[in-house]
């Protein structure tokens, strides 16, 4: 049985796996011309703090180890839905299964102009050696998206010695992650780190003056810099898939088994919608990668598919300034927030309950029983904190009840 897996980021790789190690032979897409990489760690490759080398996903040789044939550099620019097949590298190849992991791309800027080459989306390992490359020459750094990544790529770039500001057009940083509370004290701590933090603001127009950027916000602040990074979220580029009759909304729509809406093609990661948001994350892109390279193996057998169940998947990110640990929606309408720790300004630590039971995490500064609260999800929150402060390994648990 042959199975085609389009796009080698995790889900992609992990799906390749997955199938190969079952007995499919598997063939790896990748339009990218390097080995898969560990994404999360382009902004890590950005600002000096790995190489190349050190974010692959796997070296060479395991692919081959494997079975996979993995081709880089090989677009896959025509899809054929009934008949699975797919035209890439100039030719087109016949698949008994196939797995779209094609991910996602950088949104682009809301300037309504064309950009100088000075602003750059942070996203791949291509833009991130582009902009290793202009650290050099850059003093003052602009990054547009105050989501973890743009948190992050400030970070590195101070420890690069960089003067840095974040622009976020929410009212705080990380929103889709933090409350008010909890994003409020990591800002705190940024400002103490020398991140110049600005909320609630966006960007209208970019401009090269001379040698310098300078880029206006909708409250008609001017900020100059040398380098504009943008990291304001991603987009799924869906006409491939629309065109060869899939359905689609904000990404490629599939079922609880990661089945499309044409039978035996499958979707997993970024580009995969299930539900009402496509967005994934690195642990649910391993998870679904492994679940679809099951349920493509099990259509081409003729045997029944199985349900892909979504893993808790946490945010976290640690730097030698910040420290944050976040698990569960930032906030909502219905959702109480109990505060177990809050000096202000360095440590906040609390949790949030859905009719009284634990849905979600925010800690900032510490990780003082993460593990715990995480374990204790979807409790109720008495009993929840009634296992956890019975255990002896918690002492510094806080104001549980």
């Amino acid at each position: 049985m042959r199975i085609g897996v389009i796009g080698a980021g995790h889900a992609g790789v992990e799906a390749a796996r997955r199938a190969s190690e079952l007995g499919a032979q598997v063939v790896l897409f990748s339009s990218e011309s390097v080995l898969p990489y560990f994404r999360p760690k382009v902004v890590a490759l950005a600002f000096g703090q790995v190489d190349l080398h050190g974010i692959y996903l796997r070296p060479e040789p395991w692919y081959r180890e494997q079975g996979i044939d993995l081709r880089l550099n090989c677009e896959v620019i025509h899809l054929e839905a009934r008949s699975k097949a797919v035209t890439a590298g100039g030719s087109e190849e016949r698949f008994d299964a196939l797995i779209i992991a094609t991910g996602a791309a950088p949104s682009p800027l809301a300037v309504g102009q064309e950009l100088p080459d000075d602003v750059i989306a942070l996203w791949g390992v291509r833009e991130s050696l582009t902009i290793r490359d202009r650290l050099a020459r850059t003093r003052d750094l602009l990054v547009l998206g105050g989501g973890i990544s743009g948190v992050e790529s400030a970070l590195y770039a101070r420890d690069a010695g960089l003067d840095v500001t974040v622009v976020e057009k929410m009212g705080r940083v990380i929103p889709q992650q933090l409350g008010w509370s909890a994003a409020g004290v990591l800002t705190h701590r940024l400002r103490r780190a020398g991140v110049n933090v600005v909320t609630g603001r966006h960007a209208v127009t970019v401009s090269k003056q001379g040698d310098r950027l300078h880029v206006a916000l909708d409250d008609g602040r001017e900020l100059i810099c040398d380098l504009v990074l943008t990291t304001v979220g991603a987009t799924r580029k869906l006409t491939l898939f629309e065109q060869a009759g899939l359905k689609t909304d904000r990404g490629v729509v599939v079922d609880e088994q990661l089945q499309t809406s044409v039978p035996g093609i499958f979707a997993c990661g970024d580009i995969a919608q299930r539900g009402n948001t496509p967005t994934t994350t690195v642990i649910r892109a391993h998870a679904q990668g492994r679940g679809a390279g099951e349920n493509a193996l099990a259509f081409t057998q003729g045997r029944e598919l199985a349900s892909i169940p979504e893993p808790i998947s946490p945010l976290l990110f640690r730097h030698k300034d910040v420290e944050v640990q976040s698990v569960g929606p930032a906030a909502g309408d219905g959702l109480a927030e109990k505060v177990l720790t809050n000096d202000g300004e360095t440590v906040y630590r609390s949790v949030l309950l859905d009719n009284g039971k634990l849905c979600g995490v925010q800690m900032i500064g510490s990780r003082d029983g993460f593990r715990q609260l995480l374990d204790s999800l979807n409790q109720p929150w008495q009993e929840a904190a009634s296992q956890i402060l019975a255990s002896p390994a918690n002492n510094k648990m806080g104001n549980l009840t």
